[in-house]
């Protein structure tokens, strides 16, 4: 509603659902609204129309693509975006839900990242082959014999 003396802006216009204004309706840095779907549109300088804004309730956020991990908001919401599930390794992610415990080491099972329980003191990492490594607590020799342990670095 116009007040005296003032004039009011008035935008180009639809009141059809999902229009889209074309460019040759528009000029660079003219808006367009879409009454119906509560969608506000821009023409860029190169002339390509653009999605400004929309209102919340227009087009809640139901999925979003992170590549190839399947990531999917837990609710439908728009604004800020929780997220739900695993991502993948190639992604960046261990491809698990496991949360690490103090004291826990990480490994690989071949297609996640996993972690061991936490060890006690004077417990050694054992390697099972391709199976989960485990914590054991190794005997020593009470003979009064030196034991050596040797280190070999290099490839």
């Amino acid at each position: 509603m116009a007040q005296t003396n003032y004039t009011p802006i008035s935008l180009y216009y639809s009141t059809t659902a999902a229009a889209v204004p074309l460019a040759a309706n528009l000029v660079p840095g003219e808006l367009a609204i879409n009454i119906n779907d509560g969608k506000l549109y821009f023409e860029n300088s190169s002339g390509v129309v653009t999605l400004l804004a929309q209102s919340g309730s227009a087009s809640p956020v139901t999925t979003i693509s992170f590549g190839s991990t399947g990531l999917t908001p837990s609710t439908a919401t728009s604004g800020a975006v929780t997220v739900a599930g695993t991502l993948a390794v190639a992604n960046g992610g261990t491809n698990a839900t496991a949360t690490p415990t103090a004291g826990a080491l990480a490994y690989g099972t071949g297609s996640a990242y996993a972690f061991t329980s936490a060890g006690t003191a004077g417990q050694l990492l054992q390697s099972n082959g391709s199976s989960a490594p485990t914590w054991f607590t190794p005997t020593y020799a009470t003979t009064g014999k030196a034991i050596a342990m040797a280190l070999v670095f290099g490839g």
